[in-house]
C-alpha cells in the first residue's frame, strides 16, 4: 500500500475522537429512548472503522468492504427515527427486538432496507451505488471472481487464480475509495446525532 492508502485510513480513525465527543454531548441532561438507540449506532460505528482499518492494512480488500455495507447499515436504519410517527417509542421497539421492517413511518410505508436506502438517496444521491456495490461483497457475486482471478493473455484465454489470505489483484485506488465512502457515512451519522442533540437541547422550542 502507499502513502497515500495510509494517510486516509488515519484520517478515517481520527473520527473516532469526534464519535466519542459527540456521545458525551449527547448524554449530558435527561436520557430518552433515542440516546440508548444511538448510543448503539456510534458504538458499532467505532467498531466497524477499526475492524475496516485493520483489515486494509492487513491487504484485505474483500473482508474490509463487507464493513462498509454494515456502517451504511448502520446510519440507514438510525435515519428511520426521523421518518416515524413517534421517534422514542420506534427505538423502545428496537431497542426490545421488533423486526425494522414490522414497522411503518409516519406516512404507512414499512421500514424496508430498500425504503430507507431510496429515501436517504434523495439528499445523498451516491448512497443507491454504495449500496449495490457493498452488497455484492454480502452475497458471492463477481467482486470475489475478479479479486480472486489475474488476466495474464487475453488472446490465448490465460488466467492466474489465487487462493489468498491478503489481496492479490486490489489496487490502491480501490482501497481509498472503499476508506472515503466509510468517511462519507460516518460525516451523515454525525448530522444525525448533531441535528438530535439540537433537539434534544432545544426541546421546549
Amino acid at each position: 500500500m502507499n502513502q497515500e492508502v495510509d494517510k486516509k485510513i488515519k484520517e478515517l480513525e481520527k473520527l473516532e475522537s469526534e464519535i466519542i465527543s459527540l456521545g458525551k454531548e449527547m448524554h449530558k441532561g435527561e436520557t430518552f429512548p433515542i440516546d440508548l438507540l444511538a448510543n448503539s449506532v456510534l458504538d458499532r460505528s467505532l467498531k466497524l472503522i477499526f475492524g475496516f482499518t485493520a483489515l486494509i492494512r492487513n491487504e484485505n480488500y474483500i473482508a474490509a468492504c463487507h464493513l462498509v455495507r454494515c456502517h451504511l447499515d448502520n446510519i440507514l436504519r438510525f435515519s428511520a427515527a426521523w421518518l416515524v410517527e413517534n421517534p422514542h417509542t420506534f427505538a423502545t421497539e428496537i431497542i426490545k427486538g421488533k423486526q425494522m421492517d414490522k414497522i411503518k413511518d409516519r406516512e404507512g410505508n414499512y421500514l424496508r432496507d430498500w425504503y430507507l436506502r431510496n429515501k436517504m438517496n434523495e439528499e445523498f444521491p451516491w448512497i443507491e451505488n454504495v449500496y449495490k456495490e457493498t452488497s455484492g461483497f454480502i452475497h458471492l457475486s463477481d467482486k470475489h471472481f475478479f479479486a480472486a482471478t489475474k488476466l495474464i493473455d487475453g488472446k490465448e484465454n490465460i488466467i492466474e487464480l489465487s487462493i489468498s489470505k491478503k489481496d492479490i489483484t486490489i489496487n490502491d485506488n480501490l482501497r481509498i475509495e472503499a476508506i472515503n465512502g466509510m468517511i462519507e457515512i460516518t460525516k451523515i451519522l454525525f448530522s444525525y446525532i448533531e441535528g438530535w442533540i439540537c433537539t434534544k437541547q432545544n426541546k421546549e422550542t
